[in-house]
């Protein structure tokens, strides 16, 4: 049981959405992951209200929903000086730890038929005779997978990119470190999430329940080296009044970081492979898009692996379509993104649109009706 119709490395959002509109169309499919499951990931852990139709179609939204979660019905964002707080319009969100998250994706893969290969890490990767032969590690020794597709899903520093030549060098290194601290004792009102500027980055303050809560920040990589995390928190934070009186009272619990948050652009797509989810995003949304991107991503993955190996024909010519349903699919939710990235990064640009959002509900709330509208 070696030999696969595809071969899908990286079991998160995006490798698990593929996973499962793959195998629910009767493809022998193997999910990859060199971890093993349940296991915890960095992560705003915040499921935008975006993705409820997708969850749908993917059949997770009643395990959702019966999971631990938190029901969020705003966004309530900062600048040193101006707050507003900004109520979702007929639709909700969840907070939702991406360990729980991402374990109950894997799970339905492989109850639509995907055999999941955990604990597996990726050593190579090859054409040979038309087929992908694919190597791995685990704890017992080397597996082979031999796939006529290839997916890669296994992250931002994508193993699979880097193999197939898709990672185009950076022009400049990344401005941005991102950090993730688990709090307890935080003061975050239920049902929102928050979106704090401080100078030098952003923070973003998701309440997780009993008190827990996950703080997710970017800041940049000069004042990251320099000083330790404790200082970070006590000498910029505080330039926000609002954020530093959400977390001074918190404990830390642990801290995860990840760097860059951005890339150069990635092809989606060549012979016989095609990119999805972080290992072919280039941007961080910092609306808590991203996991909507990512699975969203592995779902068109799954169409253009489909109509490929129906034809026969997995040339990147063939698989050229994927490209275009992502930027027809995505690139208005992005360009969003990256308009609101650029206000957060300038609060003196910020604050004046906050402080017009209490006078008449303009254009701060049509920017979030923007990112929580959910798709057709």
């Amino acid at each position: 049981m070696n030999r696969f119709d595809a071969a899908i490395v990286g079991a998160g959002p995006a490798g698990s959405a593929a996973a499962i509109c793959l195998a629910r169309r009767g493809y022998a499919v193997a999910l990859i992951d060199k971890a093993v499951f349940p296991r915890d990931k960095l992560c705003g852990d915040f499921l935008n209200p975006a993705g409820w139709n997708l969850f749908g179609r993917l059949g997770i939204r009643d395990a959702l929903l019966a999971s631990d979660h938190q029901k969020v019905t705003a966004f309530r964002v900062s600048t040193a000086s101006a707050e507003a707080l900004i109520p979702f319009t007929r639709v909700f969100g969840v907070g939702m730890r991406r360990r729980a998250f991402d374990d109950l994706l894997v799970k339905q893969a492989v109850a639509e038929g995907a055999l999941l290969y955990e604990g597996v890490k990726p050593s190579a990767l090859e054409r040979e005779s038309g087929c992908w032969k694919l190597r791995g590690e685990n704890g017992s020794g080397e597996r082979e997978f031999f796939a006529r597709l290839v997916i890669g899903a296994d992250g931002r520093n994508s193993w699979t990119a880097q193999r197939l030549g898709a990672i185009t060098a950076q022009s400049r290194p990344g401005r941005f470190v991102g950090f993730q601290l688990n709090l307890t004792g935080c003061r975050v009102p239920a049902g929102e999430i928050q979106i704090h500027a401080f100078p030098g980055g952003y923070a973003g303050v998701m309440a997780l329940g009993g008190g827990a809560a996950n703080l997710s920040f970017a800041i940049d990589r000069t004042i990251a080296r320099e000083q330790p995390i404790d200082a970070i928190v006590a000498n910029h934070f505080s330039k926000n009044l609002h954020l530093h009186e959400t977390v001074a009272p918190s404990t830390i619990a642990a801290v995860r970081s990840i760097y860059p948050l951005d890339f150069a652009p990635r092809r989606r797509y060549g012979d016989g492979f095609l990119l999805a989810g972080d290992a072919a995003r280039v941007t961080e949304p910092v609306t808590g898009e991203g996991v909507y991107f990512a699975l969203r991503s592995g779902e068109l993955a799954a169409a253009a692996a489909d109509a490929a190996l129906t034809r026969g024909d997995v040339s990147a010519r063939q698989l050229a379509a994927y490209d275009a349903a992502c930027r027809g699919a995505l690139a208005r939710r992005q360009a969003v993104n990256r308009l609101i990235r650029a206000l957060i990064l300038r609060p003196y640009l910020m604050a004046p649109l906050m402080r017009l959002k209490t006078k008449n509900n303009f254009p701060i709330n049509r920017l979030v009706d923007e990112v929580c509208r959910a798709e057709p």
